[in-house]
């Protein structure tokens, strides 16, 4: 098989894969998350289509001798790698609830596909409280006070307890706070994997900008160093007076999960990168009405945005992923937000591979590309919150 026909075996399963995760969101809005994970994302059928384009893209990685360049097959190898550390989760890893009373010790919990699992550990709920804000009624952090083993440990949002393999997490109360339901996990591959994979992607995607030959370098030797520079910092300042109010002061009455640092460097590198793509909207919507040869010039500056937009979304959405393993015990849900993040990450990726594209190859085509994607923006930013729900719906 040639080049041209991995190319379009992995550009027709990624399209493909992106449909499906538009479909489950929606299927998901009318028929319920579990019903979603079972009959799409958990399908045996979404799991071919994430490793046909993997190993497509993987074949025309090496068909193009993409190993000359470590950095950038570095950066593709990191994202399969992604797959597979999510996939040995899938298959290996182990998660459920457990409910406690104040007094009551427990060495079992309830696994999250049925029935019951053994600790090797034995726990109490001592006691369970809720930390209000000054002068409020707003919760500010919920706590487990218990006992593992005969010692003595809190448990809390952002803050888990890790013994034997196992990791715990506080999900959940009862009314009359004398109860308390943690998350138990237990994954040590696939979030080893994971990790791993997360860190070359980020070691990968800073030793892109200094690599000496890249599309990225060929294009901003074109465009003017300065432009791209000021529209960075008018993004970087946009999204800094947006933010202020609710993250940068001291009087946001935050939700207990959000009560982190990890919250500024997340959303901050996330809604950057959307201000970035904003800017390709506004420039496409340029490159179509002017001449040829300025169109031209335009596509280089968009390209040279694309980088750090796709970038700031990657590392703020796998950021998240994080995050959410330290909470919940679980760094990939499938939630709406993140999932449309994902679809969005994927939409944008593809103007990255231009060149080896031919529709994308010519400006005006390349700007439509821009404009009509900025609609997985819309949706992911605007759209979940409104029409999909699901636990980021506060974001």
């Amino acid at each position: 098989m040639n080049q041209n026909i991995y190319k379009r075996i992995s550009l027709v399963s990624l399209a493909v894969t992106i449909a499906v995760m538009v479909a489950a969101t929606i299927v998901e809005k009318f028929r319920g998350s579990e019903y979603a994970l079972e009959h799409i994302y958990h399908s045996p059928f979404f799991f071919v289509l994430w490793a046909v384009t993997a190993i497509s893209g993987l074949c025309y990685i090496f068909s193009v001798k993409m190993q000359r360049s470590p950095v950038t097959l570095t950066m593709h190898l990191s994202f399969v790698l992604i797959l597979v550390g999510a996939m040995v989760t899938h298959l290996s890893g182990v998660s459920g609830m457990l409910h406690l009373r104040e007094g009551e010790t427990a060495t079992s919990f309830e696994l999250d596909e049925g029935g019951t699992a053994e600790l090797p550990f034995s726990i109490s709920l001592n006691k369970f409280e809720i930390q209000y804000y000054p002068d409020s009624k707003a919760p500010m952090g919920y706590s487990s006070d218990v006992t593992i083993n005969g010692q003595k440990q809190i448990i809390s949002m952002n803050n888990i307890a890790k013994i034997k393999g196992y990791r715990l997490y506080q999900a959940d109360f009862d009314e009359d706070l004398k109860g308390s339901v943690l998350a138990v996990s237990r994954d040590p591959w696939g979030i080893a994997i994971t990790y791993t994979a997360y860190l070359l992607l980020l070691i990968s995607m800073i030793g892109f900008f200094f690599q000496k030959e890249s599309y990225f370098k060929t294009a901003a030797s074109r465009v003017k160093p300065s432009v791209p520079a000021i529209i960075l910092t008018a993004c970087l300042a946009g999204v800094l007076v947006m933010m202020r109010k609710f993250i940068f002061t001291g009087g946001s009455q935050l939700m207990p999960v959000l009560r982190t640092p990890l919250l500024q460097v997340h959303v901050v590198s996330i809604v950057l990168g959307y201000f970035i793509f904003f800017s390709l909207l506004v420039i496409g919507i340029a490159g179509l009405v002017v001449s040829n040869g300025k169109s031209e010039k335009l596509r280089d500056l968009s390209t040279v945005l694309l980088y750090p937009g796709v970038f700031l979304l990657t590392f703020g959405s796998f950021l998240g992923a994080v995050w959410a393993n330290i909470s919940w015990g679980n760094y990939w849900g499938w939630d709406p937000k993140e999932t449309w993040a994902l679809i969005t990450l994927l939409i944008y990726s593809i103007p990255l591979h231009g060149r080896f594209l031919g529709f994308l190859r010519r400006p005006k085509s390349f700007h439509l590309y821009c404009i009509l994607a900025f609609m997985s923006v819309l949706i992911t930013y605007f759209g979940v919150n409104m029409l999909l729900g699901g636990m980021h719906s506060y974001a």
